[in-house]
């Protein structure tokens, strides 16, 4: 592992490698840091790009990408009281406070640390735990990759935030979905209409690019709002906390990039489930938990290293099962199939010098992601400034480009805004677009393993019990469901109780 890692190192540190890092830090930072786009939509950006690119050196381009976009999104949360991405919705309960009072220097210069701590922990846990799962995953056969799936879609309701029922209801469509086309096992055609498009289903990119990038173009278009919300310019000043600040500083950090990778490890989750996590354990463990809600630099701290956290941990599964382990790994699994690379157990054999790029790519990158972003943070107001009316047509273009791209038919292009409408009406009516995809990914693995599993036991359903790496994710996935079911009782109860009084 050390001689492959220093040659992943060796690799990244080469000037192109560097410079495509570099290039996705900067671009993450700006479009997590516009309201309303998000990591996801910033790798849709430059799929006509990675296309063309060498597989190393855009996994590390993407990998930035991610790790930027996570910082980004503090950015607008302490400046504009908005978060640029779901992940920093608990940023600003401290950040904005900091700003009123002259200090969004110093919020923005603690989000940069603390993002910095976090993603040194998590591209550390990256790096041990990876290569030992995938060892792991080697021994996995059909029934336990089917028991695999079945956990990650019972996290459906985990991933939908107070929208259970709408998330599980979006889950079963995607679900849904990735029946249309070939029965992988039968060969029979399925949900076709008689197209030969169909024949192989809806290819992920189209969907993800449609459901996120291509809805909210249209959602700010239907909003008639040319300019973005930015009352005014708030001074930033002095950006480096004290000594004494620093200490606490980096003592949440700690705590928050270590809840960060845990979380990001469950297929589903993500920053916006660790970020409140570990901002609630950081106000049990603070001196001044009084200060939470009124300018924190503890409460900023925690909430950015858990995002950032969430970053390596949710490759973890991506790289070693082949399950994203949030929205933006499901854009990168997709762009990854696009360069011909697969995910899975298998890829730590057959290109190690891929993994071990990543490894190395995810460490440089956040030394990158803390100068960029104390830079950007000085000229971040003109960025926030740029008006709807210039930036919608522009993504529009390159959400075009990339679909095109994938296989240079314009039916790519079709879907992309079959679902672009699709995502709209489901933003209107409160239907989260994750559980879709998280569907859609998993709801083919799930039926063509347990088809599979089946022809291997002679139709014998016990197979799923027997095995214990099956057995294991089922009863994991049992409780999942009671606990989040006990939650929602619990939320509800307290709910009436509250009206009775």
């Amino acid at each position: 592992m050390s001689s492959e890692l220093l040659a992943g190192f060796a690799f990244v540190l080469q000037p192109m490698p560097f410079l495509y890092m570099l290039f996705g830090v900067v671009e993450g930072i700006v479009i997590g840091a516009l309201p309303g786009l998000s990591g996801s939509i910033g790798i849709i950006l430059v799929l006509p790009l990675v296309y063309t690119m060498d597989s190393q050196m855009a996994l590390v381009m993407l990998c930035g990408i991610f790790c930027g976009s996570m910082f980004g999104g503090s950015v607008s949360a302490i400046l504009l009281n908005t978060p640029g991405t779901p992940a920093a919705a608990a940023t600003l309960l401290d950040g904005y406070p900091l700003a009123k009072k002259g200090e969004a220097g110093k919020a923005i210069g603690t989000a940069a640390i603390g993002s910095f701590i976090g993603g040194l922990i998590s591209s550390v846990c990256l790096m041990m735990i990876s290569p030992q799962l995938s060892k792991i995953a080697l021994q996995f056969n059909g029934a336990d990759y089917f028991s695999l799936a079945i956990f990650g879609l019972t996290l459906i309701a985990a991933s939908s935030g107070k929208n259970v029922g709408r998330g599980l209801l979006s889950g079963l469509f995607g679900a849904f979905l990735g029946t249309f086309g070939t029965d992988p096992i039968l060969g029979s055609s399925r949900f076709t209409f008689g197209s030969h498009y169909l024949m192989n289903g809806f290819s992920l990119l189209p969907v993800l690019i449609g459901v996120f990038a291509v809805s909210e173009v249209f959602a700010q278009v239907l909003s008639k709002d040319t300019t973005n919300v930015y009352a005014e310019k708030k001074t930033v000043s002095r950006m480096i906390p004290t000594m004494a600040e620093l200490k606490d500083i980096f003592k949440v950090s700690g705590m928050g990039g270590v809840v960060g990778v845990l979380i990001g490890i469950i297929p589903g989750t993500g920053g916006s489930i660790s970020c409140f996590l570990a901002y609630n354990l950081s106000k049990k463990m603070s001196k001044h938990p009084e200060l939470y809600g009124e300018g924190s630099l503890e409460g900023i701290a925690a909430c950015e290293s858990s995002n950032n956290g969430t970053t390596g941990g949710a490759l973890i599964p991506m790289l070693t099962l082949g399950v994203p382990g949030d929205v933006i790994t499901s854009v990168m699994l997709g762009a990854l199939v696009l360069i011909g690379v697969t995910p899975g157990p298998m890829l730590f054999t057959s290109s190690p010098e891929i993994v071990y790029s990543i490894f190395a790519g995810m460490f440089v990158i956040q030394f990158l992601m803390l100068g960029v972003g104390l830079l950007f943070a000085r000229v971040a107001h003109y960025v926030l400034r740029v008006p709807t009316n210039v930036m919608m047509p522009v993504i529009l273009v390159l959400c075009v480009a990339g679909t095109y791209s994938i296989a240079n038919q314009i039916y790519h292009v079709a879907v992309a805004f079959a679902f672009g409408i699709i995502g709209l009406l489901m933003k209107k009516f409160h239907f989260p677009g994750a559980p879709m995809i998280l569907g859609l990914i998993l709801g083919p693995m799930a039926e063509t393993n347990l088809n599979r599993a089946l022809q291997v036991s002679k139709n014998d359903w016990t197979i799923l019990f027997t095995r214990p790496i099956s057995c294991a994710f089922l009863i994991v996935a049992v409780l999942s469901v009671v606990l989040q079911t006990r939650s929602l009782m619990k939320e509800r109860k307290a709910k009436m109780e509250e009206q009775k009084a």
